[in-house]
């Protein structure tokens, strides 16, 4: 019964950690789709579909953090409380990493750029 006690006093920062995974696995698709010659449309509805997604995620991360915080052991819950105001600051600025990016893909800005 331990166990499941010591993933619930981890859940917050699991989700924490699997927001940044995908944030980084989106950034590292919007540089690669700035290379490809293709329909503006097509990257559009890409970009919108992975911010989306990426949206979905982080408020699934948020909503974690929010519920399983309280549940955790007393030492991990003033941890939990104490970077809870960053949380969303953290969650907006990856958020904010990958729509810029996005935006430069679905424009071709870095492809302008280099020309």
């Amino acid at each position: 019964m331990e166990s499941i006690f010591a993933i619930i006093d981890m859940l917050p920062a699991y989700g924490l950690l699997c927001y940044l995974l995908v944030s980084i696995c989106v950034i590292v698709a919007f540089r690669a789709m700035t290379r490809i010659d293709c329909e503006r449309r097509r990257l559009r509805v890409t970009v919108v579909a992975l911010l989306g997604g990426s949206a979905f995620v982080a408020l699934l991360a948020y909503a974690t953090y929010a519920i399983a915080a309280p549940y955790a052991q007393p030492d991990m819950v003033d941890f939990y409380r104490t970077y809870q105001p960053v949380v969303p600051l953290f969650l907006i600025g990856l958020f904010c990493l990958q729509f810029v990016s996005g935006v430069a893909a679905a424009t071709g800005w870095c492809r302008r750029k280099g020309q």
